[in-house]
């Protein structure tokens, strides 16, 4: 299935019906963090008093439903704690095992009680539950080569194995690197190729097959001041580095701002990446197309959603 998402970064209860009825087919909701003993921490939507009040709509829509653990405030040291020790790769059982029931709690839905950033109790209800899980880890700051990134490129791929074991059949996994964490940071945003110490390289070649896709977002870290720029690194992108981290454009989903107060840098309209995506090869298809956010989708004509869905087509 071509992915056709939005990331949902507060709660627009006004606004549930349209997205029901929009063509977005994936919605991903953010975020729940994690305290020292792996127990989850709640933000945005993923906070809101009466989350069953959108989750049900969309599940009852029959939209696939992720919600994000991490967020732009996400460094290492929120996930050091899953693993054994400062340099180990082995996850920590007791940590470990509070993760993975705060996760299965948080798919199957209904009452839950979770924590808030000042670490009081919260009670909530997920309603008819999530299909899965997105990691959204931004603060990586040897995530171009050396041990650090190494060595969190292993711990990454032994959470995503372990997960997929300990997750039932059919739950996606997805994760949301930038791309610097896939392209040599010092030839982006002009790079023609992979840097084969890249965290993310590293971590698809030992764990790809337990990933669904790759949300990667493609601003916040430069602006793209013509086409061919922006096209240049999309080559980059679904060419060289899927073929760098054996894996294929198919892992790879392009996300973008929906609005220039959307992020802090890198938007591109509508028009420029339909450009960019033309000069493209159709072996370099990515597997859909994703939004920071949705209550900015309708800031261009078409809205974002039949955009996207123009271009999956």
């Amino acid at each position: 299935m071509k992915i056709n998402a939005t990331y949902l970064n507060g709660c627009p209860l006004n606004q549930i019906s349209q997205l029901a009825d929009s063509q977005f087919n994936t919605i991903i909701a953010t975020f729940i963090g994690i305290d020292s003993l792996g127990n989850g921490v709640v933000d945005g939507a993923m906070g809101s008093y009466k989350p069953a009040q959108w989750i049900n709509p969309l599940r009852i829509a029959k939209k696939s439903l992720l919600f994000s653990i991490g967020g732009e405030a996400a460094t290492p040291a929120s996930l050091e704690c899953l693993f054994q020790g400062p340099a180990s790769t082995e996850l920590n059982p007791s940590i470990y095992g509070n993760f993975l029931k705060m996760i299965r709690q948080v798919l199957n839905g209904g009452p839950i009680t979770l924590k808030t950033a000042s670490g009081v109790d919260y009670p909530t209800d997920y309603g008819m539950g999530f299909n899965g899980i997105d990691f959204d880890l931004e603060n990586f700051q040897s995530y171009s080569g050396g041990i650090s990134s190494n060595l969190w490129a292993d711990r990454l791929s032994q959470l995503n194995l372990q997960l997929r074991k300990d997750l039932p059949a059919g739950t996606l996994i997805t994760h949301a690197p930038q791309t610097p964490y896939m392209l040599s940071s010092t030839r982006w945003p002009g790079a023609n190729g992979g840097n084969p110490l890249a965290l993310y390289t590293r971590m698809m070649q030992s764990s790809g097959d337990a990933i669904d896709w790759l949300n990667v977002q493609i601003y916040n870290q430069n602006n793209f001041s013509n086409t061919d720029m922006l096209a240049t690194t999309l080559k980059a992108l679904l060419q060289d580095w899927s073929q760098m981290a054996k894996t294929s454009a198919a892992k790879i989903v392009i996300t973008v701002p929906f609005a220039n107060n959307q992020c802090g840098s890198g938007y591109i309209s509508p028009e420029m990446l339909t450009a960019a995506l033309a000069s493209l090869t159709p072996t370099t298809a990515a597997r859909g197309f994703n939004g920071w956010a949705y209550n900015a989708s309708n800031t261009v004509t078409p809205s974002w959603d039949q955009q996207f869905t123009q271009l999956n087509s």
